[in-house]
């Protein structure tokens, strides 16, 4: 058996992804800004919403763990947004 080409096959695994396609990227004010970041935003920007909406709602309060509550629901918008957009 050659024992060289066995060595060598965990690196053609950890290869293997790089050749699928580029990673999505967007053109914005002339430079390309990848799709996770532009996800990332959204949900930044959903976690403020979120918290203008439930300050005047008036949901803010009784909420005991404020910070994990807007991260999952900033985290849910995000990751949907890269599913809907990129998802298969």
């Amino acid at each position: 058996m050659n024992f060289r080409l066995l060595k060598k096959i965990p690196l053609f695994i950890l290869l293997a992804g790089c050749a699928c396609r580029g990673a999505p990227s967007f053109p914005i004010v002339g430079a390309y800004f990848p799709g996770w970041l532009i996800c990332l935003f959204i949900g930044g920007l959903s976690i403020v919403l979120f918290r203008v909406l439930f300050l005047k709602l008036g949901w803010d309060n009784p909420l005991t763990d404020r910070f994990f509550v807007y991260l999952s629901l900033g985290t849910i918008v995000g990751l949907t947004c890269w599913l809907l957009w990129f998802g298969e």
